[in-house]
Formats: C-alpha cells, structure tokens, sequence
C-alpha cells in the first residue's frame, strides 16, 4: 500500500509535467497530431544540466552541509587511500608540507570518489539529492528544499541503516587494500590473485551504489531486496556501469592530472571550487540518467514515462 502511495504521488507529478508540457508544445504540432518526443538521452542529459545549472549547485552545497560527518570520515580514509596509491613513496617522505600537498592533490580527491558513487555518505541526505537527482533526469518539477527535506524525513531510517552498512563494507576494502599494500609478497601468486578477487569485489560494491539510494526513493524495499536487487543490476549491468564508474573517475580524478600537468596551486585551488559547486551531483547526476530507466524498467515494466 505504501509502495503504491509513493509510485501515485511520483504519477501526479508526471501528470502536472505531461500538461505544462502540452501547454508549451502545442504551437510545435499541427492540429490533431501527436508530438513525439524523438530527444536522444544524450541531449536531455545536456538540456537538463545547462536548465538545471543553478539548482545542481544549490543542491550540492545542501548536500556538502549534511555530509559534514562523511567528509570527516573521508578525510580520515585519505590517509589510507595515500598509502595504497603511494605505497613505497609515501612512506619516505619526511618533509610535511610535502605530506600535505600530497594529501590536497591524491589523498582527498581519491576519498571524495567514494562520496560520489556514493559509498561514504549520510544516508538521508544522500536520499534527499538522489530523489531531485532522479527527478531531474525525468524532466519531473520539483521544489529544491523541501523535495529535498520530505525525502531525508521519509528516508530516515533506511538511508541511516544503509549508511552505516555501506561504512563499514568500505572501511573493510580500503582497510584490505591497505594491508595488501603494505605487504612485501613479491610475485606470490596467492597474494596477486587475492588482490585482485577484493579489487573486483570493490568494484561490484560500488557498482551497487548507483543503484540503492534510486531504487529506495523511488521503492518500498526493504534491506534484503534493496541490496539483492543493487547486486543483480550491477552484474547484469557490467559493463555500462562500468562506463558510468569511469565518467564519475574521470570528473573527480581528472583534474589532478591538469594539477600535475600545471604544477600550479591556482589549480587545486579551482579543483577545489569545483567540488564545492558541482562536484558530487554532476556525478550524480549522470548516475541517475542511466540508472532509473534501467530500474524503472524491470521494477516497473509497464511504466509510461
């Protein structure tokens, strides 16, 4: 009944969205025919982001301010993530300012990847910007905060359990990886192999990510089915998420490249900006443009949107 609650309320504001749209597109047709909307996901995703631009940053500040105790818990897996990327460098380094800007350039943008998946997060609030997210990629209007409030409120409690969940598992493979790191086992085919089975396993979990906090928004499912379900897209999915895994890479990542190219703190510092304004729901964003029609169409095969 709840379930059927939530799905009458996301078609009313479908319904509200398919008027205004006739209401603008009457001119576009001739009397009697029917307007197709022959838009490729492609351009939507562009015509949505430029639309969009303003609400994206209002949005990521909110989010940025509710994710204060993840980003402290990010920070605190940097120096983690430094030594798994650096393993043999790092640990020579005895000069701190080195240290330092090697946490600004590696360590944080690598911890900051984890919240854009997102693994390391505050789970209402992730569930608040996911529900926006969603609708945005559905072209469904929305009101910012209080869209944004009334999902943290309806998503207390499971975004809550699926935070802390989500927590631990990744505290476990960043906390494996680096004991696999520090650990001098030559060519052991054993330890290679290993490696390489948690690295995959990693990947998956994140691959899950995408789909969790969409499908909770959007479903009532409980933890079982949230998790099972989060499991079989990712594999059944592999590769396009996997494309997806690289675009959010590249967004988070890619400007450290540019800061070793350049060599220039101006920027880090705008690499920095750019997290601030847009940095975890441009990622997100593209997340939600390929996941929903996806979920939508096996968790709800006779959608009409």
């Amino acid at each position: 009944m709840a379930e059927e609650e939530k799905i009458l309320g996301e078609e009313k504001n479908l319904e509200a969205k398919r008027i205004t749209e006739e209401e603008e597109k009457i001119f576009d047709v001739a009397p009697g025919e029917e307007y197709v909307d022959n838009r490729s996901r492609l351009r939507i995703f562009f015509q949505v982001f430029t639309g969009k631009f303003w609400r994206l940053i209002t949005v990521n500040l909110m989010f940025l301010l509710f994710n204060i105790p993840a980003l402290a818990v990010a920070f605190l897996a940097a120096a983690y993530l430094l030594e798994i990327i650096l393993p043999a460098s790092i640990s020579s380094v005895q000069d701190p300012r080195i240290i330092r800007e090697l946490f600004l350039v590696l360590g944080y943008p690598a911890a900051f990847l984890f919240l854009a998946v997102p693994a390391i997060t505050v789970g209402p609030a992730q569930a608040g910007m996911t529900y926006l997210l969603r609708c945005y990629s559905l072209e469904i209007p929305t009101f910012t905060w209080s869209d944004f409030k009334d999902k943290m409120k309806e998503n207390l409690k499971q975004g809550t359990i699926v935070c802390i969940i989500n927590l631990l598992l990744t505290a476990f493979f960043i906390f494996d990886l680096y004991i696999y790191s520090q650990m001098n086992t030559g060519s052991d085919l054993i330890f290679t192999v290993a490696n390489s089975l948690l690295f995959m396993m990693l990947i998956i979990f994140i691959m899950m990510n995408f789909y969790i906090y969409p499908m909770m928004v959007t479903y009532e499912l409980n933890l079982k089915a949230l998790y099972k379900n989060a499991f079989l897209f990712a594999l059944a999915k592999f590769l396009p998420n996997l494309g997806i895994l690289v675009l959010c890479i590249i967004l988070i990542l890619g400007p450290i490249i540019l800061i070793d190219l350049i060599g220039n703190f101006i920027v880090v510092f705008l690499t920095y900006l750019y997290y601030i304004i847009l940095g975890f729901t441009l990622p997100g964003l593209i997340i939600n443009f390929y996941v929903n029609p996806v979920i939508d169409k096996y968790l709800r095969p006779d959608t009409n949107e």
